[in-house]
């Protein structure tokens, strides 16, 4: 057989299918459905109460009676006695308390208190130590908020100890009352510096320095020590 005779008979066999198809729906639907059940509502029958029957009650008379009026008696008055009070024993008035006069104070005698003499001629002011390139005590001696020249600042090791060195203040013209005391570069250690006369003798309160050689970003460096001292006037 060619192609063309399968083909047709495969669009016969396909025909045959859905005739057949559509009958058995069809036959299906005519004889195998149920027929519809109708279900009956049930009416309800009204249900006759009859009425009570009224009866009427008899209203019965109530005989009269003699009553016995029972009289009251009455209270016969009585006396009610007065009391009189007696008048009061008269009383002594109390004593006068006499005032005992106010014990006298001592007033106070303000006595000014003595302005202190200063222990030194001269007293340290504005220490403190900075980094710098370089270790050194320097500083500046004032008197009546002006600069002095020709004070001799001391420098030691030790408080009151021998003079390292002297340095007279006015050494440096361009500085009028400067002085400063050179150290090794980077040296580390305490030294002190104070105030002396023509004498030696120390007149003033001594300043205090430590030296390390802490970086410039350390707080707490300390390569510049700064000493000033002010006379007491």
């Amino acid at each position: 057989m060619t192609m063309r005779q399968w083909s047709i008979v495969a669009i016969l066999v396909f025909l045959n299918a859905f005739i057949f198809a559509i009958l058995f729906m069809f036959l299906r639907q005519v004889y195998f459905t149920p027929p519809e059940v109708s279900v009956a509502t049930p009416t309800r029958t009204p249900t006759f109460t009859p009425l009570p029957t009224y009866t009427p009650t008899p209203i019965l008379t109530p005989s009269p009676t003699n009553t016995r009026v029972v009289p009251t008696a009455t209270t016969r008055p009585t006396s009610t006695p007065t009391f009189t009070p007696a008048p009061p024993t008269p009383t002594s008035p109390p004593p006068t308390a006499t005032p005992v006069p106010p014990t006298p104070t001592n007033t106070p005698i303000f006595t000014p208190t003595p302005t202190p003499t200063p222990a030194w001629e001269y007293h340290t002011a504005n220490v403190g130590c900075y980094h710098s390139g370089d270790t050194f005590i320097e500083g500046t001696v004032w008197e009546s908020m002006a600069t002095k020249n020709g004070v001799t600042v001391r420098l030691s090791w030790a408080p009151d100890g021998p003079g390292a060195s002297d340095y007279v203040t006015g050494t440096d013209p361009a500085r009028p009352g400067y002085y400063l005391h050179p150290r090794t570069k980077g040296e580390t250690g305490t030294y002190y510096v104070w105030v002396v006369d023509a004498s030696g003798k120390r007149i003033s309160d001594i300043g205090m320095i430590q030296f390390n050689n802490e970086g410039p970003d350390s707080p707490t460096a300390c390569w510049r020590g700064v000493v000033d001292f002010v006379r007491n006037l």
